[in-house]
């Protein structure tokens, strides 16, 4: 029987790889000088197919850990259909005029979706004031960029990209601090543990 555990309590090193991920390529999306749409969605694509592979990675340790593995599943699925939605509409055939709309809307929902739930989990599944603050902000921040990148003629293709960019950067950087703060916490846990057998082996000397 699994044990219910919340996904913040997933191990560090999971958001350790995301935050990685995320950062370069948001780095990656908002820097380049690269103007080829189509190659910057399959950039996309391919990011968020790592991504999903992480969270299966999660779901694995979990699961041999007996933890609830539901949610990172359920992440997991969407990253990997998003992926393949955006690696698949990657047609050279096809105009961008074609594909584009749907490609924002499908970015545009995700950022939309995940930002929603990130506003609540930093609610719900913190204690620590500074962690809620930065993941309701994180949640906050992404739901704006979630707007603006539905499809829009006021703004260029690239700039869409780019602003997806902006999503993975934010993305990467609390996901990369929470994993630090994460393993000290598991660091302190371990040698608050360890004191305590060692003052109990005193004791009973």
């Amino acid at each position: 029987m699994s044990t219910k555990r919340k996904y913040i309590e997933s191990h560090w090193g999971v958001f350790f790889l995301k935050g990685v991920v995320s950062l370069l390529a948001g780095f990656y999306m908002m820097f380049t000088t690269h103007q080829d749409v189509n190659f910057l969605i399959q950039i996309v694509g391919w990011t968020m197919l790592v991504l999903a592979i992480i969270e299966v990675i999660n779901v694995a340790h979990r699961s041999r850990r007996q933890h609830n593995w539901g949610f990172p599943l359920a992440l997991g699925a969407v990253e990997m259909a998003m992926s393949v939605a955006l690696l698949y509409t990657v047609n050279p055939d096809a105009t961008l005029a074609d594909l584009l709309p749907i490609r924002l809307g499908l970015l545009a929902g995700y950022v939309l979706a995940t930002s929603i739930i990130t506003i609540i989990m930093g609610f719900k599944s913190f204690d620590n004031l500074t962690d809620r603050f930065m993941w309701v902000v994180n949640g906050m921040l992404g739901c704006i960029l979630g707007f603006v990148l539905f499809p829009s003629g006021n703004i260029s293709d690239v700039a869409h990209i780019m602003i997806f960019g902006t999503y993975l950067l934010i993305n990467g950087l609390t996901d990369l601090f929470y994993s630090v703060h994460s393993k000290n916490l598991l660091s302190d846990l371990h040698a608050e543990k360890a004191q305590k057998r060692t003052s109990k082996k005193g004791a009973k000397k």
